[in-house]
């Protein structure tokens, strides 16, 4: 996978990495899950943003005011991109009392699971997404 890492944000800067490791290792977990071998991504960028340029591309894309924590774009032709709000990641983190690091790797874990064809706007999706996304997250930390 030809994966590039942008990091956009005016002040918080990532160790870009080893967040490239990660991504690597999450896509490897999550392909060779029997489930989601649908992952076919050959290029994938990440883009870390802060809340303004997230809020702007939530609203041009979604029509959803403010920012949001992950968005996720498959363009086809094996190509997608997950962009990142580390503003939203800071506060997150501190509200459920988890790290930077953990929070990070929950975006990025739910990124690649709807690459992978995993979808998360119904409730019964929703659960199967909470499922998975802690199933990987303790693969990980493994």
């Amino acid at each position: 996978m030809n994966l590039s890492l942008i990091n956009l944000h005016p002040s918080l800067q990532p160790p870009l990495p080893e967040w490239r490791r990660t991504i690597r290792q999450i896509a490897r977990l999550i392909r060779a899950h029997p489930r989601w071998r649908t992952l076919r991504i050959a290029r994938l960028s990440v883009v870390f943003l802060d809340d303004f340029r997230m809020a702007e591309v939530n609203w041009r894309h979604l029509r959803h005011g403010g920012p949001t924590d992950v968005l996720t774009f498959d363009y086809g032709s094996g190509s997608a991109e997950i962009l990142i709000s580390l503003d939203v990641t800071v506060r997150q983190a501190r509200d459920h009392r988890q790290t930077f690091r953990e929070e990070l790797t929950l975006y990025l874990v739910h990124g690649v699971l709807h690459l992978a064809g995993l979808d998360d706007r119904t409730p019964k999706q929703r659960r199967l997404m909470r499922e998975e996304e802690k199933r990987f997250l303790q693969e990980l930390a493994e």
